[in-house]
């Protein structure tokens, strides 16, 4: 008898603990009832990008203002009242340009007869702090969205620093309660959306201390005040804050030859190769030898810049066919979206499975092309959401009141 009690024993501990998890169950689900919006089903949550605002400091040229801090205002409250998620792709402060070069300003300065000091190299919290102070519009803005939705951020080479543990300590000191990852990989009606800043895909900054980041900290720390300092020659109008907003950078040769006369230039360019030499944006020798460095040297490496758009999104196009693979460990996409190359870009690519999409953000910052046109003041924002089961993605101009420049569905 005992023996028989034994062996049925456990099986009915097994069936009351089943019926007491069953009980639990049912009142867990009742009391789910009274809960409020109880039944409702969960929509999508769309997804808005934008890339490469460049907040920086009051100095005397700065790539973001009040027009786009604005901006920025404005659709943080639309994006809240929509309960959306925003992607910050990359650059949104432009720690670099905040940053002077290494070494070699000071005699950059004494061989142009600039009476400037070389600012000193601050740590990413100061840095951060000071491009929130000159910025409040944009950070109040981003800090109220960050505590009621989902923020992202991901680094890019003009704040590869937001990365580390100090970024993110720094972004929190001003409000900014983010998500940080190098790669956003959102799902939006069964399709793969891959969201990156690009510039892995460009040598000269795809490493921080690279050579594109030594150019923009020349430009900023040491072409522009030597700008201010020395004004345009004769019957020339010169506004020096225009150099900051050059895309490629190194376009600044071509345009200061507009803007200088040809001795001021000569000493210039000297001096100026001279800085890059000793920076390492060119081989060491070239800081002795920048006499003998010809202004076609930089104006082809200024044409081959240009072009890093078009190489861009080759890279794109060839991930959405399956021939290469994007970094971070990303999945191949249906939708790859970077920034970085400052061009607005917009590529469909036709696919047996599908068709897949490319787009570049551009940047929120003045675009400009050469000393006078005027420049281009765009302030693009892409949308991504589930349309009924089909991938939507629409790409509008905040300055042309929202309106949409292109529109892509899958």
């Amino acid at each position: 008898m005992s023996v028989r009690f034994a062996a049925w024993a456990p099986r009915e501990r097994d069936w009351i603990a089943w019926t007491t998890w069953r009980l639990r169950w049912r009142l867990a689900q009742e009391a789910l009832k009274t809960l409020p919006g109880y039944g409702l089903q969960c929509r999508p949550v769309a997804v808005y990008v934008i890339s490469d605002l460049h907040l920086d400091e009051n100095d005397d040229a700065r790539l973001h203002d009040e027009r786009q801090g604005r901006a920025l205002a404005s659709l943080c409250e639309k994006i809240a009242h929509d309960d959306a998620e925003l992607v910050l792709l990359g650059d949104i402060f432009d720690l670099t340009a905040m940053t002077p070069p290494e070494t070699g300003l000071r005699r950059f300065f004494a061989k142009l007869a600039v009476e400037a000091a070389p600012r000193p190299r601050r740590s990413v919290a100061e840095l951060v702090r000071a491009g929130a102070r000159a910025n409040p519009h944009a950070i109040d803005a981003l800090a109220r969205l960050s505590e009621r939705v989902r923020v992202t951020l991901v680094p890019g080479n003009h704040d590869h620093q937001l990365a580390s543990a100090e970024g993110g300590a720094a972004l929190a000191a001003v409000g900014l309660r983010v998500e940080r990852t190098r790669s956003v990989v959102r799902t939006i009606a069964g399709r793969t959306a891959v969201l990156q800043h690009g510039h892995e895909h460009d040598p000269g900054n795809a490493e921080p201390a690279g050579d594109g980041e030594v150019m923009t900290q020349a430009l900023h720390q040491a072409v522009i005040p030597f700008l201010r300092a020395h004004g345009p020659q004769r019957h020339v109008r010169m506004d020096a804050a225009r150099i900051v907003a050059l895309r490629p950078e190194e376009a600044v040769i071509s345009v200061l030859e507009r803007w200088l006369d040809p001795k001021t230039f000569r000493r210039f360019f000297r001096a100026f190769v001279r800085l890059l030499a000793l920076n390492r944006k060119l081989p060491a020798p070239a800081a002795w030898l920048a006499g003998f460095v010809s202004v076609d040297r930089i104006r082809t490496a200024a044409e081959r810049q240009d072009r890093l758009w078009e190489r861009t999104a080759y890279t794109a196009i060839d991930a959405l066919q399956g021939k290469r693979r994007l970094p971070h460990a990303a999945p191949r996409p249906d939708l790859v979206v970077f920034g970085h190359t400052h061009v607005l870009d917009w590529a469909v690519q036709q696919r047996p499975e599908g068709d897949g999409m490319y787009v570049n953000l551009g940047t929120w910052t003045e675009r400009c092309f050469d000393p006078s046109s005027p420049p281009d003041r765009s302030l693009p924002v892409l949308v991504l959401e589930d349309s009924g089961g089909r991938l939507r993605a629409s790409l509008s101009d905040l300055t042309q009141d929202g309106a949409e420049l292109q529109r892509f569905e899958a």
